[in-house]
């Protein structure tokens, strides 16, 4: 049998423990409303708080009264995170949604940086690429119309040459008897 003591110590263990608990929960719903889960990751993010929250709890309850539960320990629980949300919740809460807005700030200000370091090792190759587009472009347009041009001037001395020559074929081959057609009898 624990003396009065023990199970007294085991009772502010357990008021403890079930603040920190609820602190996880505040810290979750800091992260749920930072991130903006949707319906998938709010079901996947509860299953691995409740997941996390009980091995902490237990590995607590480990700690405190080498692991002993009684209905003291549920109340004692239950009564810390009731003591928590009532008296701590609402600082705690804005000092987590803080941190996680300096957070945002100071990632935004490294992404900020790094692509400003970007632009600058990048800058040399895009004034290169730059100067030497505009007189590429214009050879480009030049090098189309003239190929437009000299294609339709081949395309039409080609083909006369080719009708031409298919003249003269079928005028050579009409002398030879099977390459006569036969005319209608009617």
């Amino acid at each position: 049998m624990e003396s009065l003591n023990n199970q007294l110590c085991a009772f502010v263990a357990t008021l403890m423990i079930g603040m920190v608990g609820a602190f996880c929960y505040d810290y979750y719903r800091a992260v749920g409303k930072t991130f903006r889960l949707k319906k998938v990751g709010t079901w996947l993010g509860d299953i691995i708080f409740w997941l996390m929250t009980t091995a902490l709890v237990f590995f607590l309850l480990l700690l405190g009264n080498c692991g002993v539960v009684r209905y003291y320990v549920l109340f004692g629980l239950g009564l810390g995170a009731c003591i928590y949300f009532q008296f701590f919740s609402n600082t705690m809460s804005r000092l987590i949604h803080l941190k996680f807005y300096l957070l945002q700030r100071v990632w935004a200000f490294i992404v900020i940086i790094i692509l400003f370091l970007i632009n600058i090792v990048l800058f040399p190759f895009r004034l290169v690429f730059l100067i030497l587009s505009y007189p590429l472009n214009f050879l480009g347009g030049l090098y189309n119309k003239a190929g437009r041009k000299l294609i339709v001037y081949f395309n039409n001395l080609g083909l006369k040459c080719v009708r031409r020559g298919s003249t003269k074929l079928k005028s050579m081959l009409s002398y030879l008897v099977f390459w006569k057609r036969k005319k209608d009898n009617k």
